[in-house]
């Protein structure tokens, strides 16, 4: 006879299967108190007030197909709770996402058939915005559920969960251990391609070529030359060290999901490192990740945990646990993560980023175009203010036909409606 005993999982699994015939499934918020997800009956239908922006994030509840997204991560928690009186109410959970923030994000990707955009704030780790395409309605779930099956990656959601070749902006981490290991001080003559001792020849995009060039123009012009050239210099060794730094590689455990990338060196043939070096090779990454990197290297090189829950109430109304900014790993110096800082800031003015109004923030960017067979992924990866940044932005596209510089449009959106987020907070 089977049984539950045995295995923890399938105990918890049962308990919660238990808990929501009798208490009322908790409340999902966003960081103002507007409900993105709740319900009106014990066991009842799921309602939604967030729509596709907010989807693949808060996920859903379903009798029928089961969990996703926060539902399922804190599927537990919304269904038991310590409550006096007859009335049986699981957790309410308040997110750091913001309404306005994740319907922007969402618009600004909302035409890319397999794109993802994040806003984190970079002084706290908060995730304020995450969103993904593709996406769905939540409301109408049960009804969509065989065409939805056929959606290739939808509920690998695109910003969190699926991982991608990085391209150039991936060239920030790089420049950092150009830096750290001791090579950054001689320029490299550029002359739009590298031929590897197997043959194997990279040209830069567009196979343009840039002459003499130093750290700050090989972030500004996306050299491959410059950035294949310093990692053979420093060695496949070292500059692995110094990306393990950043976790790449690592699972990194939170609050509501666990993130992957990959770093693969192989045997640390010249052609492996000198890719992985601008961003290819054997090298994936989530946009979430990305916007970790950036934040890392906007926060004096201290990498924060980002995290999705503000805050968890108990039935009665009681805070039960709250959110907490932590510092995950210091990634490189305060003197080489300004010294990027700056590199990004110079290639920004170039990409034709412009100051913030009306707080007059200046922008620090990297953009990424990674070759996937006939198609690309398209990055931009950025924080403002470039001094002491508030926000992080990132947009990917992938499987397109253009570069990263074709969605500046698209930050620049998010970057306008982070201006009216900080005015309403009254931030300083």
């Amino acid at each position: 006879m089977w049984t539950t005993l045995g295995n923890p999982e399938s105990r918890a699994a049962a308990a919660a299967e238990t808990a929501q015939r009798t208490y009322l499934r908790g409340t999902i918020y966003d960081r103002n108190g507007k409900p993105i997800s709740y319900s009106e009956s014990v066991n009842g239908k799921r309602k939604y007030n967030g729509g596709r922006a907010f989807s693949t994030v808060t996920g859903y509840f379903s009798r029928i197909y089961g969990t996703m997204g926060i539902e399922k991560a804190f599927n537990t928690e919304l269904v038991s709770s310590k409550c006096k009186g007859d009335t049986k109410k699981g957790h309410n959970i308040t997110l750091t996402l913001d309404w306005d923030l994740q319907n922007a994000a969402y618009s600004a990707i909302s035409d890319i058939a397999q794109g993802a955009a994040v806003v984190l704030d970079a002084r706290s780790g908060e995730i304020l915005a995450l969103a993904s395409t593709p996406t769905f309605k939540p409301e109408s779930l049960e009804d969509d559920w065989s065409d939805l099956c056929t959606v290739d990656g939808l509920f690998l959601p695109n910003a969190y969960k699926s991982t991608f070749a990085p391209g150039s902006d991936f060239k920030i981490l790089s420049a950092c251990a150009v830096i750290d290991n001791g090579v950054s001080g001689q320029r490299v003559d550029d002359q739009g391609s590298y031929t590897f001792k197997n043959g194997q020849t990279i040209t830069n995009y567009d196979s343009r070529a840039f002459g003499e060039i130093d750290l700050d123009d090989a972030i500004e012009y996306s050299s491959n030359v410059y950035f294949i050239t310093k990692a053979l210099e420093m060695g496949g060794k070292k500059l692995e060290a110094s990306l393990r730094k950043f976790l790449l590689g690592e699972s990194i455990d939170l609050d509501f999901t666990t993130l992957s990338s990959n770093l693969d060196f192989e045997n640390y043939q010249d052609e492996v490192v000198g890719s992985i070096a601008f961003g290819q090779g054997k090298t994936e990454v989530t946009p979430l990740y990305m916007a970790m990197a950036a934040q890392a290297i906007g926060n004096n090189g201290v990498m924060l945990k980002p995290y999705m829950v503000r805050s968890m109430t108990n039935g009665d109304g009681t805070e039960v646990s709250s959110g907490q900014t932590q510092e995950l790993a210091t990634v490189t110096s305060k003197d080489t993560a300004n010294r990027v800082t700056n590199a990004m800031t110079i290639a920004a003015k170039h990409y034709g980023f412009d100051y913030i109004e009306p707080e007059g923030w200046e922008v620090a960017a990297k953009t990424g175009t990674a070759q996937t067979g006939s198609n690309t992924n398209a990055w931009i990866v950025s924080f403002a203010p470039s001094e002491n940044p508030r926000y992080v932005v990132v947009v990917m596209a992938a499987h397109q036909n253009h570069d990263g510089i074709y969605y500046k449009d698209s930050v620049d959106s998010l970057y306008e409606a982070l201006s009216d987020y900080d005015r309403a907070r009254g931030d300083s």
